[in-house]
């Protein structure tokens, strides 16, 4: 079985018999997509390229010169959309890669700091975190890091909106299934926060609520956080993937060799596990669902 730390429950929900290692050798790995022919992008920030993984475990690079591309998803449109850390813009490709397209980098004419991870709602509607991990020094415009909403349907600045301005350093975020409520960690702040979603995707209750503290015990705030389809959150932080019930209590942590920066869900049924953690991807399999980008293609 997977070592469990802080086991209350976890390995109950675990089905893999260990943590599987996909592959390894990279600098460092981020923002992992499972696509359905059974590849997985994943990005590598510091090498700036993208990568795919194929079923059979070999590895080709998808992408050169990236601009440090970091979390991605499918978008409404069938394109993957993703945060360029220090292209400092959100933009989109196709799933092979190919024709690559800036979305936007300017919020009411400033420059965007360092979009860092995406989730879209099942309308279309995009969200980001945007903190300073890729601004230069000098060159930081805003005077906040926050989480921005884009709405593909509507044009001029209104496109753009900015929903929150008050973390640390926003990070990882996922939808309940429901989706009325969203989660986004702050790694600065090492815990997740809540907040109420309504139904034409403004969060009614900013500044929001703490959902979980994490208290590691070494270094290594909150990154990537997904959600499964029984509500369960799932956050990558120091130790591992720390996995939280609806209601916030922790049935564990899934460990992992080195320190985790994202994770998404896999496989047909969803209860495949991919977690980027620094040089290497690792896989592990669970009794029951994630939820998957709700754009993934189907073949």
């Amino acid at each position: 079985m997977a070592r469990i730390l802080r086991d209350a429950g976890l390995s109950s929900l675990v089905e893999s018999d260990d943590l599987e290692t996909l592959a390894d050798g990279f600098q460092f790995t981020e923002g992992p997509l499972w696509l359905p022919d059974g590849s997985i992008l994943i990005q590598d920030i510091k090498s700036e390229k993208t990568h795919r993984i194929r079923p059979d475990r070999s590895v080709e690079v998808l992408r050169e010169d990236t601009q440090a591309a970091n979390g991605q998803t499918f978008a409404a449109d069938g394109r993957i959309v993703f945060c360029e850390q220090n292209g400092r813009r959100m933009s989109s490709m196709a799933a092979d890669g190919s024709d690559v397209r800036t979305l936007f980098e300017n919020w009411r004419g400033m420059r965007l700091n360092s979009p860092n991870d995406v989730v879209c709602r099942r309308d279309g509607q995009v969200y980001f975190t945007d903190p300073a991990y890729g601004v230069k020094p000098g060159e930081k415009v805003l005077s906040f890091q926050g989480v921005f909403r884009w709405n593909p349907a509507e044009a001029g600045d209104e496109a753009l909106r900015l929903l929150v301005d008050d973390f640390e350093k926003p990070n990882g975020l996922a939808f309940s299934p429901d989706e009325r409520t969203l989660y986004v960690n702050d790694t600065g702040r090492y815990h997740v926060r809540a907040f109420e979603v309504g139904p034409e995707g403004d969060l009614l209750d900013a500044p929001g609520r703490v959902f979980a503290n994490l208290v590691p015990g070494e270094p290594g705030g909150p990154d990537g956080l997904k959600v499964d389809q029984a509500g369960r959150v799932y956050v990558a932080v120091a130790l591992g993937i720390w996995v939280f019930e609806p209601d916030g209590r922790l049935l564990g942590i899934l460990a992992t060799p080195k320190r985790p920066s994202n994770l998404t869900w896999a496989d047909a049924d969803g209860r495949g596990l991919v977690i980027t953690a620094v040089d290497a991807v690792h896989y592990a399999r669970f009794k029951e669902p994630g939820i998957l980008p709700r754009f993934t293609p189907v073949i």
